[in-house]
């Protein structure tokens, strides 16, 4: 029973109450019965008035943060690659691979050195076009179905509703998200996000328009009403932000005009003196206050252009960057108060975007958003230096966009098509558009929206989440605070010092079946190269316990460090301990694979998009492969993986390649540029592909079906 806690004020007021036979103060009712404080949250109970979504496997929001909270699952990161050079202390951009489940649940955590103290509450921006959990129809370039979500609707809705669940904690508080879904799953979802982040903090459903082709593509092919649109969901983090209205001039060379106005009404708070003039009936346009604002607005435009010809470019300049419009109001001719009329072609925006296109083909990547659609809502809600984040990052619309717009960014995905297209994009973004006009020091317009982007990238990384060298996992010996929680995190234990301290034994941090768990201690280099653990080193543990040790005793341990397997011994009283051994990297994929499960690599284009999924660790193995030339392509010669199927058995052949990657003019020493793909399902049974257009500078890399990498090689 929970222990309750009154003051002496309460206590009276709790005793008055009973006396006068009414029910006590609602915020005593909380104390009063402390294990059901939620029941008695009145904010709880309103919000819970709106309408939830039940089903099989839809776990608590507190279970969800405890867990991402002790580490359990999330995963530690490294950097695998870096592209141009920060300074100290700079901000870098980051493409992740992994599991975005598990780099939210880092950010989360925030004790990853990479990020910490960097993403968590920082983050003004998500944008996230996540799979739609449905047979979708989108079609790549060559007119391949390339999208088939075959995740059950309950099992898409509860990943997805982790995940913004975590989302809404790295957000800032002023910060913004939008979910892009179809028809199919918009609805469901609308009343999971009305549950996450609160009725009141949704701010509108936008409709985006689908292209022509494939609106027309569907009515070919079913004969039925085609879908037009996608489905924007927008929500705030808390009810009182406030973001720039959404307005569009659609013509910059519109021009305005001055207007001589006013009103035969008699108000008197708009019958003020303004310019020396005073009406002596009717009244000004506007009130005192917003007419000394318009005249102030124009003595500071007269001040920096002196020139009435250069309103309109003030004026639309001004709105472009902030969204408000600016009331000026002058001495005419005749002694006439004018007030200006702004160009016509202003268009409040409206939740219908028909004006955009929603995709693109840019990159040949299936799903690809347009740079229009991001550049529309990046520069609506955000502004330069903050942070953006897509945890689907597909083919990196959000962060080409944001690099453009001088946004940091951070973008995630799974599968390694989609990490070497994103790679490949920001690489090359200076032969891609710029989105925003640039001006010299003397205000010349130096570069001009449209134009070649012309700049290199901002410093970026490629990190790894969720998939380790076992060289970087001994490096993290050097962190042992985090060191311990990553191996923890393998056997999904979380640390509990509390309950460890109860032992009184070294290096216990966690307990499992309520038995100890030690985390062998390789940060200590004794251990690491001298000590072993065998019959004499358990033997220590009993008499370090004063022979009081009993029952099961777990050591997490590289297999490196052992020479015994799970061993029984005896202490002096005869009772007896069970020493388990949780070694690792090799026996962790099958302890860790039991219950959760990782997802194999794309091996056709239909198949990218599925990879949603993959809350298990896996270590990098060495991928060999050899290829050599034919006169219509490739062919591989060579092909080995360590990696093991789903029954437990090395892959046979090339049943373990997901896919080749080919850098058409390769150097070595150079950052890879991946021109093509090629996908196992392509590829003969003998190794062969046809592929035109081999220079003689040719990179290749192989991708297993865990998403292993051979070393970059140029093809002989």
């Amino acid at each position: 029973m929970a222990k309750i806690n009154l003051g002496d004020e309460e206590k009276l007021k709790l005793i008055e109450a009973v006396n006068k036979g009414v029910e006590p103060a609602p915020d005593l009712l909380p104390k009063l019965f402390p294990g059901m404080a939620e029941k008695f949250d009145v904010k709880a109970l309103d919000r819970a008035k709106i309408p939830t979504l039940e089903y099989a496997g839809k776990r608590s929001k507190a279970a969800i943060l405890a867990e991402a909270g002790a580490g359990i699952g999330a995963a530690p990161l490294q950097i695998v690659r870096c592209f141009g050079e920060a300074k100290n202390g700079e901000w870098k951009n980051m493409i992740v691979q992994g599991d975005n489940l598990q780099f939210l649940k880092t950010c989360y955590k925030n004790v990853d050195p990479l990020i910490k103290d960097k993403v968590k509450g920082k983050v003004k921006l998500i944008y996230t076009d996540s799979p739609f959990a449905t047979k979708s129809d989108f079609q790549s370039s060559e007119g391949i179905q390339s999208y088939e979500d075959k995740i059950a609707a309950a099992e898409f809705i509860e990943g997805l509703r982790e995940r913004l669940i975590l989302i809404r904690e790295i957000l800032s508080d002023d910060g913004f998200i939008n979910v892009h879904l179809d028809q199919r799953m918009s609805h469901p979802i609308k009343v999971i996000m009305d549950e996450i982040f609160g009725r009141d903090n949704f701010r509108n459903e936008i409709i985006l328009i689908r292209s022509t082709k494939s609106v027309q593509a569907q009515f070919e092919e079913i004969g039925s009403l085609a879908v037009a649109h996608y489905n924007l969901l927008f929500y705030t983090k808390k009810s009182n932000i406030r973001y720039k209205k959404l307005e569009k001039i659609l013509d910059s060379t519109a021009k305005g005009k001055w207007d001589t106005y006013w009103r035969s009404p008699n108000r008197p708070t708009m019958r003020y003196e303004i310019f020396g003039i005073k009406p002596e009936s009717g009244q000004w346009r506007w009130e005192e206050a917003r007419g000394m604002r318009a005249k102030a607005n124009y003595e500071k435009f007269l001040k920096n252009d002196g020139d009435d010809e250069m309103l309109d470019e003030y004026y639309i300049e001004h709105f472009e960057e902030t969204g408000e419009k600016l009331d000026f109001v002058r001495l005419g001719p005749s002694k006439s108060v004018q007030y200006y009329v702004p160009p016509r072609d202003v268009k409040m925006g409206n939740t219908l975007w028909a004006d955009i296109p929603s995709s693109a083909r840019t990159t040949g990547y299936p799903t690809e958003k347009s740079e229009a659609l991001l550049e529309r809502i990046i520069s609506w809600l955000t502004m330069p230096g903050d942070l953006v984040l897509d945890v689907f990052g597909g083919s990196g619309t959000t962060a080409a966009v944001g690099e453009k717009l001088e946004r940091h960014w951070i973008t995630c995905d799974f599968g390694k098509h989609a990490i070497y297209t994103m790679q490949r994009r920001m690489l090359r973004i200076g032969e891609s558009k710029a989105l925003i006009e640039e001006k010299d020091d003397a205000d010349k317009v130096i570069v001009k929206k449209g134009d070649p982007y012309k700049k290199d990238p901002k410093p970026f990384c490629v990190v790894s989440s969720g998939a380790y060298d076992f060289s970087h996992i001994m490096d993290l010996r050097k962190h042992k605070e985090t060191y311990i929680d990553f191996v923890l995190g393998l056997f999904q234990l979380a640390r509990d010092e509390e309950k460890a301290a109860k032992y009184k034994l070294a290096n216990i941090y966690a307990v499992k079946d309520n038995n100890p768990v030690e985390v062998y201690p390789i940060w200590d280099d004794q251990f690491l190269k001298e000590v072993k653990i065998d019959e004499n080193y358990l033997r220590g543990i009993i008499t370090q316990s004063g022979e009081k040790l009993k029952g099961d005793y777990y050591i997490i341990t590289p297999e490196s460090c052992t020479n015994v397997g799970d061993t029984t011994l005896k202490n002096q009283d005869g009772k007896v301990i069970h020493f388990q051994m949780l070694t690792f990297p090799y026996k962790v994929l099958e302890d860790v694979t039991r219950n959760l499960a990782l997802q194999e690599q794309p091996s056709s284009q239909a198949d990218v998009n599925t990879l949603i999924t993959s809350t298990a660790y896996y270590f990098n193995e060495d991928v060999e492969i050899a290829v050599k030339r034919t006169s219509e392509g490739l062919k591989i010669t060579k092909f080995e993986t360590k990696i093991l199927n789903k029954e437990g058995n090395r892959f046979e052949g090339f049943s373990g390649l997901a896919m080749l990657l080919v850098d058409l003019d390769y150097e070595a020493g150079k950052p890879f540029d991946m021109d093509k793909t090629v996908f196992a399902k392509e590829i003969a049974e003998d190794g062969s592909m046809k592929i035109e257009g081999l220079a003689k500078r040719v990179g290749l890399i192989a991708i297993d079906k865990h998403g292993n990498e051979s070393k970059p090689f140029n093809l002989k």
